[in-house]
Protein backbone atom coordinates (compact mmCIF):
# COMPACT_ATOMS: atom_id res chain seq x y z
CA UNK A 1 0.00 0.00 0.00
CA UNK A 2 2.85 2.35 0.85
CA UNK A 3 4.50 1.84 -2.54
CA UNK A 4 1.18 2.37 -4.30
CA UNK A 5 0.65 5.60 -2.40
CA UNK A 6 4.17 6.70 -3.31
CA UNK A 7 3.69 6.01 -7.00
CA UNK A 8 0.35 7.83 -7.14
CA UNK A 9 1.40 10.80 -5.04
CA UNK A 10 4.57 11.50 -7.00
CA UNK A 11 2.41 12.12 -10.06
CA UNK A 12 0.39 14.65 -8.10
CA UNK A 13 2.91 16.40 -5.92
CA UNK A 14 6.47 16.61 -7.22
CA UNK A 15 7.06 19.70 -9.97
CA UNK A 16 13.13 21.21 7.56
CA UNK A 17 15.15 20.91 16.09
CA UNK A 18 13.11 23.61 17.60
CA UNK A 19 13.19 24.42 21.33
CA UNK A 20 9.65 25.44 22.21
CA UNK A 21 6.21 23.90 22.30
CA UNK A 22 3.68 24.06 19.48
CA UNK A 23 1.75 27.29 19.32
CA UNK A 24 -1.92 26.46 19.61
CA UNK A 25 -4.30 27.82 17.01
CA UNK A 26 -5.74 30.25 19.53
CA UNK A 27 -2.40 30.84 21.27
CA UNK A 28 0.00 32.10 18.58
CA UNK A 29 3.61 32.78 19.34
CA UNK A 30 3.88 36.43 20.36
CA UNK A 31 5.41 38.74 17.79
CA UNK A 32 8.06 41.22 18.97
CA UNK A 33 6.50 44.39 20.33
CA UNK A 34 7.02 47.39 18.03
CA UNK A 35 9.74 49.66 19.32
CA UNK A 36 10.78 47.27 22.08
CA UNK A 37 14.50 47.95 22.41
CA UNK A 38 16.96 48.68 19.65
CA UNK A 39 16.77 46.54 16.55
CA UNK A 40 19.55 44.00 16.18
CA UNK A 41 21.44 44.11 12.89
CA UNK A 42 20.19 41.67 10.30
CA UNK A 43 22.42 38.59 10.05
CA UNK A 44 24.46 38.12 6.91
CA UNK A 45 23.02 35.30 4.82
CA UNK A 46 24.53 33.84 1.73
CA UNK A 47 27.57 34.98 -0.20
CA UNK A 48 27.75 38.53 -1.61
CA UNK A 49 27.83 38.93 -5.36
CA UNK A 50 25.38 37.32 -7.75
CA UNK A 51 22.13 35.52 -7.02
CA UNK A 52 22.11 32.56 -9.40
CA UNK A 53 18.38 31.78 -9.33
CA UNK A 54 16.45 28.83 -10.76
CA UNK A 55 12.70 28.38 -10.61
CA UNK A 56 10.55 25.29 -10.30
CA UNK A 57 8.60 23.48 -12.99
CA UNK A 58 7.58 25.79 -15.82
CA UNK A 59 3.80 25.48 -15.74
CA UNK A 60 1.51 27.27 -18.17
CA UNK A 61 -0.08 30.36 -16.64
CA UNK A 62 2.47 30.82 -13.85
CA UNK A 63 4.46 34.13 -13.81
CA UNK A 64 7.64 32.10 -14.09
CA UNK A 65 10.31 34.75 -14.70
CA UNK A 66 8.82 37.02 -12.03
CA UNK A 67 8.79 34.14 -9.54
CA UNK A 68 12.49 33.53 -10.19
CA UNK A 69 13.28 37.22 -9.85
CA UNK A 70 11.57 37.36 -6.45
CA UNK A 71 12.75 34.01 -5.06
CA UNK A 72 14.53 34.66 -1.76
CA UNK A 73 14.74 38.39 -2.43
CA UNK A 74 13.74 39.32 1.14
CA UNK A 75 16.14 36.78 2.64
CA UNK A 76 19.13 37.68 0.45
CA UNK A 77 18.86 41.38 -0.43
CA UNK A 78 21.44 43.34 -2.33
CA UNK A 79 22.55 40.61 -4.73
CA UNK A 80 22.85 41.00 -8.49
CA UNK A 81 20.07 38.67 -9.59
CA UNK A 82 20.57 36.35 -12.55
CA UNK A 83 17.89 33.99 -13.87
CA UNK A 84 19.55 30.71 -14.84
CA UNK A 85 17.62 29.15 -17.68
CA UNK A 86 16.95 25.41 -17.93
CA UNK A 87 14.06 23.31 -19.31
CA UNK A 88 12.20 23.12 -15.95
CA UNK A 89 10.10 20.14 -17.04
CA UNK A 90 6.85 19.19 -15.35
CA UNK A 91 6.10 16.15 -13.23
CA UNK A 92 4.43 14.18 -16.03
CA UNK A 93 7.56 14.33 -18.21
CA UNK A 94 7.05 12.11 -21.27
CA UNK A 95 4.44 9.90 -19.60
CA UNK A 96 1.42 11.25 -21.49
CA UNK A 97 3.15 10.94 -24.86
CA UNK A 98 4.05 7.34 -24.05
CA UNK A 99 0.46 6.57 -23.15
CA UNK A 100 -1.13 8.60 -25.96
CA UNK A 101 1.30 8.91 -28.89
CA UNK A 102 0.93 12.21 -30.70
CA UNK A 103 -0.62 14.18 -27.85
CA UNK A 104 2.61 16.13 -27.50
CA UNK A 105 1.78 18.02 -30.71
CA UNK A 106 -0.56 20.17 -28.62
CA UNK A 107 2.56 21.70 -27.07
CA UNK A 108 3.14 23.51 -30.37
CA UNK A 109 0.07 25.68 -29.80
CA UNK A 110 0.49 26.00 -26.04
CA UNK A 111 4.19 26.14 -25.18
CA UNK A 112 4.60 25.12 -21.57
CA UNK A 113 1.68 22.70 -21.54
CA UNK A 114 4.20 19.90 -21.04
CA UNK A 115 2.38 17.00 -22.66
CA UNK A 116 5.62 15.49 -23.96
CA UNK A 117 8.41 16.53 -21.66
CA UNK A 118 11.00 17.52 -21.00
CA UNK A 119 11.20 15.35 -17.91
CA UNK A 120 12.48 16.54 -14.57
CA UNK A 121 15.49 14.24 -14.87
CA UNK A 122 16.42 15.72 -18.25
CA UNK A 123 15.87 19.23 -16.93
CA UNK A 124 18.08 18.75 -13.88
CA UNK A 125 20.90 17.45 -16.07
CA UNK A 126 20.74 20.55 -18.28
CA UNK A 127 20.33 22.89 -15.32
CA UNK A 128 23.40 21.45 -13.60
CA UNK A 129 25.65 22.34 -16.52
CA UNK A 130 24.07 25.76 -17.02
CA UNK A 131 24.45 26.70 -13.36
CA UNK A 132 28.07 25.55 -13.12
CA UNK A 133 28.97 27.55 -16.23
CA UNK A 134 27.17 30.62 -14.86
CA UNK A 135 29.09 30.39 -11.57
CA UNK A 136 32.39 29.94 -13.39
CA UNK A 137 31.70 33.03 -15.48
CA UNK A 138 30.04 35.18 -12.82
CA UNK A 139 32.12 34.53 -9.74
CA UNK A 140 31.15 34.93 -6.09
CA UNK A 141 27.50 34.63 -5.10
CA UNK A 142 24.60 32.57 -3.79
CA UNK A 143 22.83 29.92 -5.87
CA UNK A 144 19.08 29.79 -5.21
CA UNK A 145 16.65 27.12 -6.28
CA UNK A 146 12.89 26.83 -5.87
CA UNK A 147 11.44 23.30 -5.97
CA UNK A 148 12.85 21.65 -9.11
CA UNK A 149 15.49 24.38 -9.12
CA UNK A 150 16.60 23.07 -5.71
CA UNK A 151 17.13 19.66 -7.32
CA UNK A 152 19.54 21.35 -9.73
CA UNK A 153 21.36 22.90 -6.76
CA UNK A 154 21.72 19.47 -5.16
CA UNK A 155 23.25 18.12 -8.36
CA UNK A 156 25.70 21.02 -8.56
CA UNK A 157 26.73 20.64 -4.91
CA UNK A 158 27.38 16.94 -5.47
CA UNK A 159 29.36 17.66 -8.63
CA UNK A 160 31.53 20.32 -6.96
CA UNK A 161 32.10 18.31 -3.78
CA UNK A 162 35.17 16.57 -5.21
CA UNK A 163 36.09 18.99 -7.99
CA UNK A 164 39.58 20.46 -7.42
CA UNK A 165 38.61 23.41 -9.62
CA UNK A 166 35.48 24.23 -7.59
CA UNK A 167 35.16 27.76 -6.17
CA UNK A 168 36.45 28.20 -2.61
CA UNK A 169 33.80 27.81 0.12
CA UNK A 170 33.91 31.53 0.95
CA UNK A 171 32.89 32.42 -2.61
CA UNK A 172 29.74 30.35 -2.99
CA UNK A 173 26.73 29.26 -0.95
CA UNK A 174 23.37 27.68 -1.70
CA UNK A 175 19.76 28.42 -0.77
CA UNK A 176 16.88 26.01 -1.42
CA UNK A 177 13.15 26.67 -1.18
CA UNK A 178 10.80 23.68 -0.99
CA UNK A 179 13.61 21.21 -1.76
CA UNK A 180 12.18 17.90 -3.08
CA UNK A 181 15.36 16.12 -1.89
CA UNK A 182 15.67 17.54 1.61
CA UNK A 183 16.55 15.72 4.79
CA UNK A 184 16.65 18.24 7.62
CA UNK A 185 16.20 18.49 11.42
CA UNK A 186 12.44 18.96 11.00
CA UNK A 187 11.70 16.13 8.58
CA UNK A 188 12.16 14.73 5.09
CA UNK A 189 10.77 15.23 1.63
CA UNK A 190 8.36 12.85 -0.07
CA UNK A 191 11.03 11.55 -2.43
CA UNK A 192 13.61 10.91 0.30
CA UNK A 193 11.09 8.91 2.31
CA UNK A 194 9.80 6.76 -0.52
CA UNK A 195 12.61 6.26 -3.06
CA UNK A 196 16.04 4.93 -2.04
CA UNK A 197 19.29 6.22 -3.50
CA UNK A 198 19.81 4.86 -7.00
CA UNK A 199 16.13 4.21 -7.73
CA UNK A 200 14.41 5.88 -10.67
CA UNK A 201 11.31 7.90 -9.80
CA UNK A 202 8.37 7.02 -12.10
CA UNK A 203 7.39 9.71 -14.60
CA UNK A 204 10.22 12.01 -13.50
CA UNK A 205 12.94 9.92 -15.21
CA UNK A 206 15.05 11.02 -12.26
CA UNK A 207 17.57 8.86 -10.42
CA UNK A 208 17.67 9.50 -6.69
CA UNK A 209 21.12 10.90 -5.82
CA UNK A 210 23.14 10.22 -2.69
CA UNK A 211 23.45 12.89 -0.03
CA UNK A 212 27.03 14.12 -0.31
CA UNK A 213 28.73 16.36 2.25
CA UNK A 214 29.36 19.66 0.47
CA UNK A 215 32.05 22.20 1.30
CA UNK A 216 29.51 25.01 0.91
CA UNK A 217 27.13 26.56 3.42
CA UNK A 218 23.46 25.99 2.64
CA UNK A 219 20.23 27.72 3.66
CA UNK A 220 17.04 25.64 3.53
CA UNK A 221 13.55 27.13 3.60
CA UNK A 222 10.66 24.77 4.30
CA UNK A 223 6.94 25.42 4.60
CA UNK A 224 5.34 23.01 7.10
CA UNK A 225 2.99 20.44 5.59
CA UNK A 226 4.30 20.91 2.03
CA UNK A 227 3.79 17.49 0.46
CA UNK A 228 6.94 17.81 -1.63
CA UNK A 229 9.41 19.04 1.01
CA UNK A 230 7.66 18.10 4.28
CA UNK A 231 5.90 14.76 3.85
CA UNK A 232 4.51 13.05 6.98
CA UNK A 233 6.50 10.07 8.23
CA UNK A 234 3.33 8.22 9.25
CA UNK A 235 1.84 7.79 5.81
CA UNK A 236 -1.16 5.88 7.10
CA UNK A 237 -2.43 9.08 8.76
CA UNK A 238 -5.05 10.08 6.18
CA UNK A 239 -5.73 13.52 7.68
CA UNK A 240 -2.02 14.35 7.76
CA UNK A 241 -1.50 13.14 4.19
CA UNK A 242 -4.54 15.05 2.91
CA UNK A 243 -3.36 18.22 4.64
CA UNK A 244 0.10 17.80 3.08
CA UNK A 245 -1.34 17.40 -0.42
CA UNK A 246 -3.28 20.64 0.03
CA UNK A 247 -0.06 22.13 1.42
CA UNK A 248 1.51 21.69 -2.00
CA UNK A 249 -0.88 24.35 -3.31
CA UNK A 250 -0.59 26.68 -0.34
CA UNK A 251 3.06 26.67 0.71
CA UNK A 252 5.38 24.88 -1.68
CA UNK A 253 6.01 27.83 -3.99
CA UNK A 254 4.95 30.65 -1.68
CA UNK A 255 7.71 29.89 0.85
CA UNK A 256 10.18 31.50 -1.56
CA UNK A 257 8.46 34.87 -1.10
CA UNK A 258 8.46 34.97 2.70
CA UNK A 259 10.73 37.15 4.83
CA UNK A 260 12.63 36.84 8.14
CA UNK A 261 9.74 38.27 10.17
CA UNK A 262 7.70 35.15 9.37
CA UNK A 263 9.90 32.65 11.21
CA UNK A 264 10.05 32.26 15.01
CA UNK A 265 13.55 31.74 16.48
CA UNK A 266 12.80 28.17 17.57
CA UNK A 267 12.09 27.24 13.94
CA UNK A 268 15.71 27.81 12.93
CA UNK A 269 18.05 24.81 13.09
CA UNK A 270 21.80 24.84 12.41
CA UNK A 271 23.86 21.74 11.61
CA UNK A 272 27.43 21.12 10.42
CA UNK A 273 28.63 18.33 8.16
CA UNK A 274 31.90 16.39 8.14
CA UNK A 275 33.58 19.12 6.09
CA UNK A 276 32.61 21.92 8.46
CA UNK A 277 30.00 23.42 6.15
CA UNK A 278 26.93 24.86 7.88
CA UNK A 279 23.32 24.21 6.94
CA UNK A 280 20.71 26.58 8.37
CA UNK A 281 17.14 25.34 8.07
CA UNK A 282 14.15 27.65 8.43
CA UNK A 283 10.68 26.19 8.93
CA UNK A 284 8.31 29.03 8.11
CA UNK A 285 4.74 28.67 9.41
CA UNK A 286 1.66 29.67 7.50
CA UNK A 287 -1.17 31.54 9.20
CA UNK A 288 -3.38 28.46 9.17
CA UNK A 289 -3.30 24.78 8.28
CA UNK A 290 -3.50 24.11 4.54
CA UNK A 291 -6.85 22.39 5.13
CA UNK A 292 -8.14 25.56 6.81
CA UNK A 293 -6.72 28.27 4.54
CA UNK A 294 -9.34 27.81 1.77
CA UNK A 295 -12.04 28.82 4.26
CA UNK A 296 -10.21 32.11 4.79
CA UNK A 297 -10.43 32.83 1.08
CA UNK A 298 -14.15 32.08 1.23
CA UNK A 299 -14.59 34.81 3.83
CA UNK A 300 -14.70 32.82 7.09
CA UNK A 301 -13.74 35.00 10.07
CA UNK A 302 -10.39 34.66 11.82
CA UNK A 303 -11.85 33.39 15.09
CA UNK A 304 -13.53 30.48 13.36
CA UNK A 305 -10.35 29.71 11.40
CA UNK A 306 -8.36 29.53 14.64
CA UNK A 307 -10.91 27.14 16.11
CA UNK A 308 -10.70 24.92 13.03
CA UNK A 309 -6.91 24.87 13.37
CA UNK A 310 -7.28 23.91 17.01
CA UNK A 311 -9.51 20.96 16.17
CA UNK A 312 -7.56 19.62 13.18
CA UNK A 313 -3.96 20.34 14.15
CA UNK A 314 -3.51 17.48 16.68
CA UNK A 315 -4.65 14.96 14.06
CA UNK A 316 -2.42 16.48 11.37
CA UNK A 317 0.62 16.73 13.63
CA UNK A 318 0.31 13.11 14.70
CA UNK A 319 1.61 12.19 11.25
CA UNK A 320 4.99 13.86 11.90
CA UNK A 321 7.54 12.37 14.28
CA UNK A 322 8.90 15.83 15.10
CA UNK A 323 5.79 16.37 17.22
CA UNK A 324 6.30 13.28 19.39
CA UNK A 325 8.04 15.49 21.96
CA UNK A 326 6.01 18.70 22.38
CA UNK A 327 8.99 20.38 24.08
CA UNK A 328 11.06 20.27 20.89
CA UNK A 329 8.33 20.55 18.24
CA UNK A 330 8.51 23.58 15.93
CA UNK A 331 5.73 26.11 15.50
CA UNK A 332 3.92 25.16 12.31
CA UNK A 333 0.82 27.38 12.46
CA UNK A 334 1.01 31.01 13.56
CA UNK A 335 -1.91 33.39 12.87
CA UNK A 336 0.21 36.40 13.88
CA UNK A 337 3.68 35.80 12.47
CA UNK A 338 2.88 33.20 9.83
CA UNK A 339 2.47 34.06 6.17
CA UNK A 340 -0.57 34.08 3.91
CA UNK A 341 0.38 32.32 0.63
CA UNK A 342 -2.03 34.42 -1.45
CA UNK A 343 -0.61 37.66 -0.09
CA UNK A 344 3.07 36.82 -0.59
CA UNK A 345 2.53 35.65 -4.19
CA UNK A 346 0.22 38.51 -5.18
CA UNK A 347 3.08 40.87 -6.06
CA UNK A 348 4.56 38.47 -8.60
CA UNK A 349 1.16 37.81 -10.17
CA UNK A 350 0.35 41.50 -10.42
CA UNK A 351 3.75 42.32 -11.92
CA UNK A 352 3.31 39.62 -14.56
CA UNK A 353 -0.41 39.79 -15.32
CA UNK A 354 -1.45 43.30 -14.31
CA UNK A 355 -3.71 44.43 -11.50
CA UNK A 356 -6.00 41.90 -9.90
CA UNK A 357 -7.12 40.64 -6.53
CA UNK A 358 -5.00 39.18 -3.77
CA UNK A 359 -7.25 36.15 -3.41
CA UNK A 360 -6.19 32.93 -5.20
CA UNK A 361 -9.20 32.88 -7.55
CA UNK A 362 -8.39 36.35 -8.90
CA UNK A 363 -4.76 35.35 -9.42
CA UNK A 364 -5.82 32.14 -11.16
CA UNK A 365 -8.18 33.99 -13.49
CA UNK A 366 -5.49 36.57 -14.27
CA UNK A 367 -3.11 33.77 -15.21
CA UNK A 368 -5.76 32.09 -17.35
CA UNK A 369 -6.44 35.33 -19.19
CA UNK A 370 -2.70 35.81 -19.72
CA UNK A 371 -2.46 32.36 -21.31
CA UNK A 372 -5.36 33.11 -23.65
CA UNK A 373 -3.93 36.49 -24.65
CA UNK A 374 -0.48 35.10 -25.41
CA UNK A 375 -1.22 31.67 -26.91
CA UNK A 376 -4.50 31.87 -28.81
CA UNK A 377 -4.11 33.31 -32.30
Amino acid sequence: MRKLLAAVTVLVTVGATGASGIAGADEPAPAPAPGAGSAAPAPQRGTPGNAYALGGAHVLGIPYDEYIRRTGADWFPGLNRMNIQYPAGQVQGHTLERLFPGIGKLDDGFPGLGLDGPSIGESVDVGEGNLIRAIQAGGSGTAMGLSEGAMVLNAVKNQLANDPAAPPPDQLSFATFGDPLTTNPFGQSFLRQNFPVGSVVPSLDFTMPPQVDSQYDTYEFISPYDSIADWPQRQDNIISVTNAIVGLATGHTAVAFTNPSNVPPQNVAVTYNSRGAKTTTYMIPEQHLPLVLPFKYMGVDEGTLNKLDGVLKPYVDAGYTRNDNPLTAPITVDPVRGYDPAVVTAGASEAAFGSGGVDPLSQLMAGFQYVLDHNVH
